[in-house]
Protein backbone atom coordinates (compact mmCIF):
# COMPACT_ATOMS: atom_id res chain seq x y z
CA UNK A 1 0.00 0.00 0.00
CA UNK A 2 2.47 2.77 0.73
CA UNK A 3 4.62 1.76 -2.00
CA UNK A 4 1.42 2.78 -4.59
CA UNK A 5 1.25 5.46 -2.71
CA UNK A 6 4.88 6.33 -3.13
CA UNK A 7 4.38 5.43 -6.50
CA UNK A 8 1.65 7.27 -7.18
CA UNK A 9 3.55 10.90 -5.63
CA UNK A 10 6.26 9.96 -7.53
CA UNK A 11 4.42 9.72 -10.72
CA UNK A 12 2.21 12.74 -10.41
CA UNK A 13 5.30 14.94 -9.40
CA UNK A 14 7.22 13.93 -12.93
CA UNK A 15 3.94 14.17 -14.51
CA UNK A 16 3.59 17.94 -13.47
CA UNK A 17 7.29 18.55 -14.65
CA UNK A 18 6.77 17.65 -17.59
CA UNK A 19 3.47 19.85 -18.40
CA UNK A 20 4.69 22.81 -16.82
CA UNK A 21 7.85 21.92 -18.89
CA UNK A 22 6.22 21.41 -22.11
CA UNK A 23 4.18 24.59 -21.53
CA UNK A 24 6.87 27.05 -20.95
CA UNK A 25 8.96 25.29 -24.00
CA UNK A 26 5.19 26.18 -26.04
CA UNK A 27 5.39 29.89 -24.35
CA UNK A 28 8.92 30.28 -25.38
CA UNK A 29 9.99 30.84 -21.64
CA UNK A 30 7.75 34.48 -22.23
CA UNK A 31 7.21 36.78 -19.73
CA UNK A 32 4.06 39.16 -20.30
CA UNK A 33 3.13 42.01 -19.12
CA UNK A 34 -0.48 42.12 -16.82
CA UNK A 35 -3.66 41.24 -19.42
CA UNK A 36 -5.81 44.64 -20.31
CA UNK A 37 -3.67 45.71 -22.58
CA UNK A 38 -0.71 45.52 -25.67
CA UNK A 39 1.55 43.06 -24.24
CA UNK A 40 4.95 43.23 -25.10
CA UNK A 41 6.75 39.57 -24.66
CA UNK A 42 10.11 38.74 -24.48
CA UNK A 43 11.37 35.25 -24.87
CA UNK A 44 13.84 33.74 -22.25
CA UNK A 45 16.32 32.78 -24.66
CA UNK A 46 16.84 35.85 -26.15
CA UNK A 47 15.80 35.66 -29.82
CA UNK A 48 16.64 38.63 -30.78
CA UNK A 49 13.85 40.62 -31.70
CA UNK A 50 10.64 42.07 -29.96
CA UNK A 51 7.74 39.86 -29.78
CA UNK A 52 4.34 41.64 -28.76
CA UNK A 53 1.14 39.75 -28.52
CA UNK A 54 -2.18 41.62 -27.58
CA UNK A 55 -4.10 39.82 -24.84
CA UNK A 56 -7.55 40.00 -26.40
CA UNK A 57 -6.01 38.91 -30.01
CA UNK A 58 -4.51 35.87 -27.99
CA UNK A 59 -7.24 34.84 -26.34
CA UNK A 60 -9.87 35.02 -29.57
CA UNK A 61 -7.78 33.01 -31.55
CA UNK A 62 -5.77 30.37 -28.94
CA UNK A 63 -2.96 28.21 -29.82
CA UNK A 64 -1.25 28.76 -32.60
CA UNK A 65 0.33 25.95 -34.62
CA UNK A 66 3.02 28.55 -35.81
CA UNK A 67 4.91 30.48 -33.23
CA UNK A 68 6.11 34.15 -33.47
CA UNK A 69 9.75 32.28 -33.43
CA UNK A 70 8.77 29.91 -36.51
CA UNK A 71 7.01 33.03 -38.29
CA UNK A 72 10.69 34.80 -38.42
CA UNK A 73 12.33 32.04 -39.67
CA UNK A 74 9.60 31.38 -42.58
CA UNK A 75 10.52 34.93 -43.34
CA UNK A 76 13.92 34.35 -43.01
CA UNK A 77 14.06 31.64 -45.27
CA UNK A 78 12.03 33.80 -48.28
CA UNK A 79 14.76 36.78 -47.55
CA UNK A 80 18.17 35.29 -47.39
CA UNK A 81 19.99 38.32 -45.37
CA UNK A 82 16.99 39.16 -43.63
CA UNK A 83 17.28 40.89 -40.20
CA UNK A 84 13.85 40.15 -37.89
CA UNK A 85 13.35 43.31 -35.35
CA UNK A 86 9.74 42.79 -34.87
CA UNK A 87 7.32 40.20 -34.50
CA UNK A 88 3.59 40.69 -33.81
CA UNK A 89 0.30 38.32 -33.58
CA UNK A 90 -2.30 40.82 -35.79
CA UNK A 91 -5.23 39.79 -37.23
CA UNK A 92 -6.28 39.58 -41.31
CA UNK A 93 -9.10 38.81 -42.68
CA UNK A 94 -10.19 37.38 -40.23
CA UNK A 95 -7.52 35.19 -39.39
CA UNK A 96 -4.95 34.82 -36.88
CA UNK A 97 -1.18 36.23 -38.84
CA UNK A 98 1.74 37.00 -37.59
CA UNK A 99 2.74 40.76 -38.84
CA UNK A 100 6.74 40.37 -39.10
CA UNK A 101 9.43 43.78 -39.78
CA UNK A 102 12.84 42.93 -41.17
CA UNK A 103 15.23 44.78 -42.90
CA UNK A 104 17.00 43.70 -45.99
CA UNK A 105 19.77 45.09 -48.28
CA UNK A 106 16.48 47.22 -50.27
CA UNK A 107 15.24 48.67 -47.04
CA UNK A 108 12.36 47.02 -44.72
CA UNK A 109 9.78 44.51 -44.93
CA UNK A 110 6.61 43.69 -43.46
CA UNK A 111 5.40 40.33 -44.11
CA UNK A 112 2.36 38.54 -42.57
CA UNK A 113 2.38 34.71 -41.70
CA UNK A 114 -1.00 32.99 -41.29
CA UNK A 115 -0.84 32.11 -37.45
CA UNK A 116 -2.32 28.60 -38.41
CA UNK A 117 -0.25 27.35 -41.67
CA UNK A 118 2.69 29.05 -42.11
CA UNK A 119 1.98 30.11 -45.67
CA UNK A 120 2.89 33.96 -46.46
CA UNK A 121 -0.62 35.51 -46.70
CA UNK A 122 1.08 39.60 -47.46
CA UNK A 123 4.02 41.73 -48.01
CA UNK A 124 4.96 45.55 -48.38
CA UNK A 125 8.28 46.57 -48.81
CA UNK A 126 9.62 49.83 -47.67
CA UNK A 127 12.59 51.32 -50.24
CA UNK A 128 14.08 53.48 -47.44
CA UNK A 129 13.66 51.24 -44.54
CA UNK A 130 11.64 54.25 -43.02
CA UNK A 131 8.14 53.59 -41.74
CA UNK A 132 5.79 55.90 -44.57
CA UNK A 133 2.06 55.34 -42.65
CA UNK A 134 1.86 58.99 -42.73
CA UNK A 135 3.08 59.51 -46.33
CA UNK A 136 1.91 62.99 -46.87
CA UNK A 137 3.90 64.66 -43.35
CA UNK A 138 1.02 65.82 -41.60
CA UNK A 139 -0.73 64.67 -38.50
CA UNK A 140 -3.86 63.04 -39.35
Amino acid sequence: MRKTKLLALVGGGLLLSVTVGAAFASAGQAERAPAGGQATVRAASDVGFEIEIDPELDAQFGPRPVNAVQAAQIVIAGNPGARVFKVELDEEGGRAVWEVEARVAAGGIEVLVDAFNGRIVGQDGDEDGEDDDDEDGDDD
